[in-house]
């Protein structure tokens, strides 16, 4: 969303030296390529004569890609893209909004700049003692978990099931997102017990989001989410890494469940991914297709004359080593090797150009970029086991094993008592520098701790597993949404695999985030 007349800088040392040497506050625009709110701002409020000129004058105007940055949208995402973030010159979180229009903007930024000018001195104090109530209110308010049991997936499974919408399917009140892992939560407890209310919750809600308007019925793929209950209303962003995890659910839920018409619509979301997303020669997976209400709201005939919304053409590692997970779950179910294929020689090309001194990039754009998240050895670790399973090829499961034990040593912190989304050792400024533990990321290591001691028998394996399991605290009566991919994590150890006696029709039996061998 290219805008020459705002003098944008990107998060860096050369835009926090000029905020402190000329004392101006920051001004944020955390957007996103897809969204549609993104560029309808860009236009109208930043391409506002006036609005540029007190930019350039009285600020530092950052602009952010949430998908390229996600530690930077994860602290500083106030609800929604885009965000407007008012930073002081080193960092730290002063307010903001999401989409402002030009109006209210002209208005806030006269407001700004008078109450920076007048508070500077009290500012460091207020966010001093911000920062104080947020470390308490972060202190763990519960004893650790004593140890791993079904407990865990059986208390989460009581959280998940008691919001479902029986109405209408999702979990919860508009707006609704695909909750894929909650999903999965269901689709284990079926396989399981077979119990009626499962089936009822996943038949309920799978057929909500294939049959109206979270999928896009004429080109294929999954939109982001709904705005309204009844799962009528989307926003039209399509996202890789969505309809990576929803492709492998309705496959899974195609097997478990007998439903031939989820394996039809996953093939029709993987038709639409090869055709929009993939990267042919390379194998790998594009990154989003943009939202675009006039092309998305217009009848079927009108819409072929238009043309598709751009695909951000950025390789970003966790979505394409994702889709390469679906594509192997795919091709087995579905006994199409070429899709296998084709997630293979994308897998190794991201090794090849994406792995750099035992580092992992989170994005490729020409050149692979910023090696400092936890997110992307750990989602492409995952990949590696699955492509381990899919193949037996030793060079599989010795990167994943090097890249998942990598993960402990560059990310762990015994302050946060688990692994942290950023590097320990990446030093940055303002809030960027306080360290931030996400659930999903921890849980996903620890699956594949498991996963690798199930294969080598290693029993360090299995303890790495359970030192980030246990390092949670025990949620009591918090289980549920949250802690889906936790509980995932745990059942898979306590449990432990199926049995790997194939079925006749040579597929093994159903177990969460596993790729099934012919």
């Amino acid at each position: 969303m290219p805008n020459d007349s705002v003098r944008w800088f990107d998060w860096s040392e050369e835009a926090f030296r000029k905020a402190q040497v000329e004392d101006k506050p920051v001004v944020m625009d955390l957007c996103a390529p897809w969204s549609h709110g993104c560029r309808v701002m860009n236009e109208q409020t930043y391409g506002d004569p006036e609005i540029i000129e007190t930019l350039n004058r009285d600020y530092i105007p950052m602009r952010v890609d949430c998908d390229r940055r996600p530690d930077i949208n994860d602290r500083f995402n106030l609800g929604g893209w885009p965000t407007t973030a008012f930073l002081t010159p080193n960092g730290e979180l002063l307010g903001g909004a999401t989409y402002v229009p030009r109006d209210q903007m002209k208005q806030l930024l006269v407001q700004l700049k008078v109450g920076y000018a007048a508070n500077r001195h009290r500012i460091a104090e207020e966010i001093a003692r911000r920062d104080q109530k947020i470390k308490e209110a972060l202190e763990p308010q519960f004893s650790g978990v004593a140890q791993l049991s079904m407990e865990i997936f059986r208390k989460t499974v009581r959280g998940i099931v008691a919001t479902h919408d029986p109405m209408y399917g999702g979990f919860g009140k508009a707006p609704k997102f695909p909750l894929v892992p909650s999903l999965r939560v269901a689709l284990q407890a079926l396989h399981e017990t077979q119990g009626p209310d499962f089936k009822l919750i996943l038949s309920k809600t799978l057929d909500a989001m294939a049959d109206r308007g979270l999928y896009d019925q004429e080109a294929g793929g999954f939109f982001h989410y709904v705005t309204n209950d009844t799962w009528t209303m989307a926003r039209f962003e399509k996202l890789a890494e969505d309809n990576a995890a929803l492709i492998r659910l309705y496959v899974d839920a195609a097997i478990v469940m007998g439903q031939d018409k989820y394996q039809a619509k996953a093939m029709h979301a993987v038709d639409w991914a090869k055709s929009t997303l993939l990267d042919p020669e390379r194998g790998v997976f594009f990154g989003s297709q943009a939202a675009d209400d006039d092309y998305y709201g217009s009848a079927p005939a009108e819409r072929a004359k238009r043309k598709a919304p751009p695909v951000d053409r950025t390789v970003f590692v966790p979505a394409s080593a994702a889709m390469a997970t679906a594509f192997l779950r795919a091709s087995q179910v579905a006994g199409a090797p070429a899709l296998a294929e084709t997630a293979l020689r994308g897998l190794d090309w991201i090794l090849r150009e994406c792995v750099r001194d035992g580092a992992v990039a989170h994005y490729h754009d020409g050149q692979a970029r910023l090696f400092v998240l936890a997110r992307d050895p750990i989602t492409l670790g995952s990949a590696l086991l699955d492509a381990y399973d899919h193949t037996g090829a030793k060079k599989y499961l010795e990167a994943a094993e090097t890249m998942t034990e990598d993960v402990l040593r560059r990310f762990w912190s015994d302050g946060e008592r688990g692994i942290v989304d950023r590097a320990v050792d990446a030093v940055d400024r303002g809030d960027l520098s306080r360290q931030k533990k996400n659930m999903p990321e921890n849980a996903i290591a620890a699956e594949s701790f498991a996963r690798l001691w199930r294969i080598t028998g290693e029993e360090r394996h299995k303890r790495c597993a359970e030192k980030i399991l246990l390092s949670y605290p025990d949620f009591e009566d918090s289980y549920g949404h949250p802690t889906a991919e936790y509980a995932l994590a745990a059942d898979w150890l306590v449990r432990g695999p199926e049995p790997v006696e194939a079925t006749p029709e040579g597929l093994r039996a159903f177990a969460p985030r596993r790729i099934i061998k012919r």
